[in-house]
């Protein structure tokens, strides 16, 4: 009884063992391997304030990017500036871009997903057009009992033609945040 129970104990120990390799293994690539100190150079559990974020915005070299960060992951955002600070947190802005870097970004974003948006709009016209055509050829058939096989095979020769590839961006759209 005593040696099942270490033997439990000790394949337990090793299936776990191979768990963080495996992890340690696979993940490596999503780790800062930078070990930070919560309290060097100053205490992080504040975490990112509102004036510390409005000193960096007047002054982007006031903080470096490796402190800011480090005060978001040991102290979090302070809600009141959360909405400014995302777009940099998530890569869509870089730290230390002007405003008008900031704008440009914005309306090139923009210029894209109307574009993109409008395309998508086109090709839902085009289908709904087709599932109306298609519908009123059912119900034709349907009340007339005649056979309109040879209409529909041409509408369902039309429909192959419509791409459903989205792996193509839009024409112009590239988005240029962060790094």
């Amino acid at each position: 009884m005593k040696y099942q129970i270490l033997s439990r104990a000790f394949y337990g120990w090793l299936a776990y063992c191979r768990h963080l390799s495996t992890v340690r293994t696979h993940l490596s690539a999503l780790v800062n391997h930078y070990i930070v100190s919560p309290s060097i150079p100053c205490d992080a559990s504040l975490g990112l304030t509102a004036e510390i974020w409005e000193k960096f915005m007047q002054d982007s070299s006031s903080y470096e990017e490796k402190e800011l960060l480090r005060l978001v992951y040991f102290g979090g955002v302070q809600r009141e500036i959360r909405k400014a600070v995302w777009p940099f947190l998530l890569g869509h802005y870089r730290f230390g871009m002007s405003e008008a870097e900031r704008k440009e970004i914005d309306h090139q974003t923009h210029a894209c997903y109307a574009q993109t948006m409008a395309e998508w709009l086109g090709c839902e016209a085009i289908v709904r057009q087709r599932e109306k055509e298609s519908h009123a050829a059912a119900l034709a058939k349907c009340s007339s009992g005649a056979s309109l096989d040879s209409h529909l095979e041409r509408m369902l020769h039309r429909d192959s033609t419509v791409s459903t590839d989205v792996s193509v961006p839009a024409r112009g759209c590239r988005f240029r945040g962060g790094g």
